[in-house]
């Protein structure tokens, strides 16, 4: 669903009582013309925000990639491997099988790859 479609489905109810009021064609044609105006001022505003908050997203990603830390930059990386290692090595028994532990590994690992592809998907 696009922003604005659902500009307009919030509009939708107001658009339909103008048509459903008992005036004249001129005062309808009047008020859905207003309508449409602060509707179109909602979709610009709306717009906007969107811009600024990529914009904003932009910035945070490269302040991240210029920070010189490597830390930094590759904790999460660092981390999943860990997980996956423990994870592996458990299912190998390498590792002594422990519950709680492949809880954190497992949902470490799903939050993290949901989480990734999720930001990904909205940029």
């Amino acid at each position: 669903m696009s922003i604005f479609s659902f500009i307009g489905d919030i509009f939708k109810p107001a658009a339909d009582l103008i048509d459903n009021v008992h005036t004249s064609k001129e005062e309808k044609l009047q008020l859905r013309n207003q309508l449409a105006q602060i509707e179109a001022q909602v979709a610009t505003k709306t717009l906007e925000l969107q811009s600024q908050l990529i914009t904003a997203n932009s910035n945070v990603a490269i302040a991240e990639q210029q920070n010189g830390n490597w830390l930094s930059k590759s904790w999460r990386p660092i981390v999943s491997l860990i997980m996956a290692g423990l994870l592996v090595g458990m299912g190998l028994g390498l590792i002594v099988y422990n519950q709680f532990l492949a809880g954190i590994a497992g949902g470490f690992l799903g939050i993290y790859t949901g989480s990734r592809s999720w930001e990904k998907k909205g940029k």
